[in-house]
């Protein structure tokens, strides 16, 4: 059973004249890599993006890929860790911004979108994109980003992360992992595994054929495995400075260029692959909210900023009790809040 690498929905037809500004929503799996698990939450949005009345004069390009060794169709040799992935999802985003550049004519403004360990790439990506226009390097215009259920520090402290962590200290547990599962299902060909997996875990369709790929991929589990060592290893304290966290920056780089933030998080509220304590003292640090009560209720970026912390990223704990695997069973109900982060986002950057 195979599925797609890449998924990628292209503006809807109609809305072509020298007015349309063209934007391209990138988003980063989170681990296991395949893209796939985000058709229906990525078509959502672009349904809701596409009719929106807000944004009359935007196309929307939406595109994601696979994490690097989630093919389910060709053999890698070399297991990818997770600066690898970086580098691979860096060389993968200046791809498609030149296809979307070929295609419509001007380059796109880009908002980035990870989920999980997709969100730690997000801003390791903000950080490189950073570097490179201090350095003096004309580059796309990257205006925001959404982080879903992020993991971006001592992810081993979390719930999961501490049975991972220990798992993870076995010698060669990608092979020995891979190879467990192999045997155990070398026997069932991929439609038995695919009505299994649909019938005992209740997946639906995308979900259980994309589970069915990645369990019969070549090197799925083992890549999946070896990254999340990486995760546990590199996923610690809080490596970035202001250059990611929002702070202005200073005139003369890129136009309206990440002067301000527009980085958004969305926590889940009993993440088990987050520990509560970490993600409270980094929305602490780094975001801004006036209290508990009211960042549970907002529903926008304004609701937790003020003009003071306005640079500060916005972030929002979910009360509706989405799991950290969203792209599941809720991908509808998420993507409609990330089509109203979109829209702000595009609207605070063009008021700047």
């Amino acid at each position: 059973m195979e599925t797609r690498s890449k998924l990628y929905f292209a503006p809807s037809a109609g809305r072509n004249s020298e007015d349309i500004q063209h934007y391209l929503i990138f988003h980063i799996p989170g681990n296991p890599g395949l893209v796939t698990y985000y058709d229906p939450f990525l078509s959502t949005l672009h349904a809701l993006l596409s009719s929106s009345s807000t944004l009359p004069s935007a196309n929307f390009h939406i595109y994601g890929h696979s994490l690097a060794g989630f093919e389910t169709t060709e053999q890698h040799h070399e297991l990818a860790g997770l600066e690898n992935q970086i580098k691979f999802v860096d060389d993968l985003l200046y791809e498609q911004v030149d296809e979307v550049r070929h295609q419509a004519g001007p380059t796109p403004k880009v908002i980035l979108m990870g989920h999980s360990v997709g969100a730690y790439i997000l801003l390791e990506i903000i950080r490189r994109h950073r570097t490179r226009i201090e350095c003096g390097a004309k580059d796309f215009d990257l205006i925001g980003g959404i982080l879903l259920f992020p993991t971006i520090t001592h992810i081993a402290q979390s719930p999961s992360g501490m049975v991972a962590s220990a798992l993870l200290t076995i010698p060669r547990s990608a092979h020995i992992a891979s190879a467990i599962v192999k045997s155990l299902t070398y026997l069932f060909p991929a439609s038995v595994l695919y009505y299994l997996i649909r019938t005992f875990a209740g997946f639906p369709e995308h979900a259980a054929r994309t589970t069915t790929a990645f369990i019969k991929s070549p090197i799925g589990v083992k890549e999946s495995v070896f990254l999340g060592k990486d995760e546990m290893d590199m996923i610690t304290n809080d490596k970035w400075g202001e250059e990611v966290w929002g702070a202005a920056t200073e005139p003369g780089t890129n136009s309206k260029d990440t002067i301000h933030s527009n980085l958004v998080f969305f926590w889940g509220q009993n993440d088990k692959w987050v520990a509560q304590k970490t993600r409270n003292e980094l929305i602490d640090a780094r975001g801004f909210r006036k209290s508990k009560a009211s960042l549970l209720a907002a529903s926008s970026i304004s609701d937790v900023s003020s003009p003071a912390d306005g640079w500060k990223p916005s972030m929002f704990i979910d009360d509706q009790k989405i799991p950290h695997n969203f792209c599941i069973k809720h991908s509808e109900i998420v993507a409609e809040q990330v089509h109203t982060w979109v829209e702000e986002i595009i609207l605070n950057h063009n008021e700047s």
